[in-house]
């Protein structure tokens, strides 16, 4: 199911909503409160994500600016009155954002959010057609399971993510499907990164599969060392979201 988030005061039309939408996506609803919302977003990255504006004003303006700047690829829409909507218009000129206008049907939101997220809604049925997930995979592979959370909650929204926490785990995910794009992390005990790139490359379905590495050493030499073995990119750790992104999407050529 499609992740959306629901953020606002707990009130009547908040709790409608998530009800309605809870049959149809993973719904997480979280309260007006920025710092919560902050610690939410870094755990799970939404597909989409709906703010009631019941009750907000000019103060919670920085909610808004929280996926305008640091999650540009996450679609929001506002649900409001036009005087609720007034508050914020000048987030409505952003494509990131759209305005739907109370009072409104919870068929029309829906309608609204499929059309987002690109799946289909049969409004005769009230279903949302199981469409084939036409996300890129991605596959990270890390030994630290604090790295390997911090990827997958900012990649999940916008990619299919699966983790494998060392190179011969690597090998058995690729076995059940491959993968789009490798995250590599370099430094991993007994079977390190060159390794498990070398027997990536003895895999026929997943010799051409472009791989990026992470590496936490900032030496000339072992920059070297590591571009020596023709990776499609690598990243330094701790590796800054923008560039993560910006990476991935110039290997994919998205």
């Amino acid at each position: 199911m499609k992740k959306v988030f629901l953020i606002g005061k707990f009130n009547t039309v908040f709790q409608e909503i998530n009800n309605y939408l809870g049959k149809y996506f993973n719904v997480q609803v979280c309260v007006d409160n920025l710092e919560v919302m902050k610690g939410m977003l870094k755990v799970n990255v939404p597909e989409l994500a709906i703010i009631s504006l019941i009750g907000l004003d000019e103060t919670n303006v920085k909610l808004l600016d929280e996926f305008k700047y640091n999650y540009p690829r996450v679609p929001v829409i506002c649900v409001g009155t036009e005087s609720e909507q007034a508050k914020f218009n000048e987030f409505f000129r952003n494509k990131q954002f759209t305005a739907i206008t109370r009072p409104v049907n919870n068929d029309t939101i829906i309608k609204n959010i499929c059309e987002i997220l690109g799946v289909g809604f049969d409004s005769e049925k009230g279903i949302i057609a199981d469409t084939k997930d036409s996300r890129k995979t991605i596959l990270l592979v890390d030994d630290n399971a604090i790295q390997l959370r911090t990827l997958n909650g900012m990649l999940n929204g916008q990619y299919e993510v699966r983790m494998a926490t060392s190179g011969m785990n690597a090998l058995t995910q690729i076995g059940k499907k491959v993968p789009d794009l490798i995250l590599l992390d370099y430094e991993m005990p007994l079977c390190d990164g060159k390794m498990t790139l070398q027997m990536i490359r003895e895999i026929e379905e997943a010799k051409d599969v472009p791989v990026v590495f992470l590496t936490g050493v900032n030496d000339k030499e072992h920059i070297k060392s590591v571009l020596a073995l023709k990776p499609a990119g690598y990243l330094l750790k701790p590796a800054d979201k923008n560039m993560i992104f910006d990476t991935i999407e110039r290997v994919l050529g998205e």
